[in-house]
This record gives structure tokens, sequence and C-alpha cells, in this order.
């Protein structure tokens, strides 16, 4: 007598699922959540750093402008950041080796981890001539 390998008493309508299985779809999802929701933070806490990283591009950009045509660069840098940005931001002038003035703007990264250390990033814009 041969068996087929989907008959029997295991999974059939109107029986009894079989004891090994019993929990394994709740079991699956306890074990996928947890990596789904790490996955979207990573994501979500890459965005954030590409955000902070565009802000200080930009703000190093106005404030070298504002540099070219003698008004505060740090005034302009941190108008350009906004609130959150702008409180934990440096803005520096600097003179390269050519005697070109820069302006550098390093903001932090804001976290959705508040336990993490916050990296930062950094940004540097030369001053028209």
């Amino acid at each position: 007598m041969s068996r087929n390998p989907g008959s029997g008493s295991c999974g059939t309508p109107g029986r009894a699922p079989c004891r090994s299985r019993a929990g394994q779809g709740s079991v699956e999802l306890v074990a996928v959540v947890p990596l789904i929701a790490l996955a979207v933070a990573v994501v979500v806490q890459v965005g954030l750093a590409a955000h902070a990283w565009g802000a200080a591009r930009e703000a190093a950009r106005a404030g070298a402008r504002a540099e070219s045509v003698q008004a505060p660069a740090r005034a302009a840098a941190r108008r350009m950041l906004g609130g959150d940005l702008a409180r934990g931001a440096t803005v520096r002038t600097r003179q390269d080796r050519s005697g070109r003035e820069h302006v550098s703007v390093r903001v932090r990264v804001p976290m959705i981890v508040p336990w993490v250390p916050a990296p930062s990033v950094s940004a540097d814009a030369e001053v028209p001539q």
C-alpha cells in the first residue's frame, strides 16, 4: 500500500491540525516582526543622515554666498539650517593653502534611538570671488 505525500490526517479539513505545525505562523511572525522593525529603523536613520548632510551642504553654500558680500556667514548658515539642526551646528570660515576662503558647516544627525551617540556630518563650500 503506497501513501500519497499529501494524504493523511495532518491539515485535512475537518480534522485537528498536527501538533508539530500548531502555532508555526505565530512563531514565524514573532521572529520576523523585529527584523522588519529594525530594517525600517535603519532606512529612516539613513534618510535622516542624508537630510542632515543635504542641509549642511545648503547651509555651507548660503554661508559662502553671504561671506562673498561681507555679510555674516554664521548667521546665514544657521538661518538655512532651521531649528533643530542649527542648535548643534558649528559654522567655521577658513582659508585653504591657496588663499581661497571656505565655509564649513557641521551638524549632528538626528537620531531615532535616543541612547545612541549621534554622529555628525559636514559640508564645505568655497566663497565665490
